[in-house]
């Protein structure tokens, strides 16, 4: 007759040997702990990439413009970039509305940054071809958003000469540290109205100070749409 308890160690032994078998199956299986099967990725040849790393690509540069900015890092289900030069966070104040804004919240549309003065007749001519742009973009895809970077110039007049000449534009007077922040950023020449400065911020955060100087609504349309509208 079998001994009991001799009986029950050898079958606490089976059941052990059995678990320890079980765990280094599934351990050798490769089954993910989130419940999907993980498979082993392709061997790849040497010097070749990975399928899942992402193709380079350069993005196209309006001619004469100076390096844009990198692009900030982001998966291709990331649709809106992080805006975080001083510049672009530092709030500002809309004359329309009297609302305060970021010129980071506008990330994710092609942002085209514009400096002028009140009394600046190629600021105004300059405003007219950006309206006469925006007609043919998506209106969605674009905002125009307009600093005003003359110190003695107030927010009322540029209310006034916004409505008078029936711009959609987001008009902002700049503040010091914004205008410092620019000048840190693009230069001097950036606060010189005349010039017609204008900045683009593309769809994926890169930012690209355009050559000075007026530019039509075609030159607008291009920029803009190589730029992701």
């Amino acid at each position: 007759m079998i001994d009991r308890h001799r009986f029950a160690r050898l079958s606490l032994s089976v059941s052990a040997m059995l678990f320890v078998v079980a765990a280094c199956s599934s351990a050798g299986s490769g089954v993910a702990t989130s419940g999907s099967t993980a498979s082993s990725p392709p061997a790849s040849s040497p010097g070749s990439t990975p399928d899942s790393a992402p193709a380079a690509s350069t993005a196209p540069t309006w001619p004469g413009t100076t390096a844009p900015s990198a692009a900030p890092d982001s998966t291709a289900d990331s649709a809106t970039p992080i805006l975080d030069q001083d510049w672009a966070t530092a709030e500002l104040v809309d004359v329309a509305t009297g609302k305060t804004f970021r010129i980071a919240d506008h990330a994710g549309k092609v942002i085209i940054l514009e400096t002028m003065a009140i009394w600046c007749p190629t600021c105004r001519s300059q405003q007219n071809d950006v309206r006469s742009a925006f007609g043919q973009l998506a209106a969605d895809s674009v905002v125009h958003v307009v600093l005003d970077t003359d110190p003695s110039e107030n927010a009322g007049s540029l209310a006034d000469y916004r409505k008078s000449n029936s711009y959609k534009g987001v008009y902002a007077i700049a503040t010091a540290k914004v205008a410092r922040a620019l000048v840190r950023d693009f230069g001097d020449q950036i606060l010189n109205a005349p010039l017609t400065p204008i900045v683009v911020i593309g769809t994926d955060g890169r930012v690209t100070l355009t050559d000075f100087g007026r530019k039509s609504p075609s030159d607008i349309v291009s920029l803009a749409q190589a730029n992701g509208a």
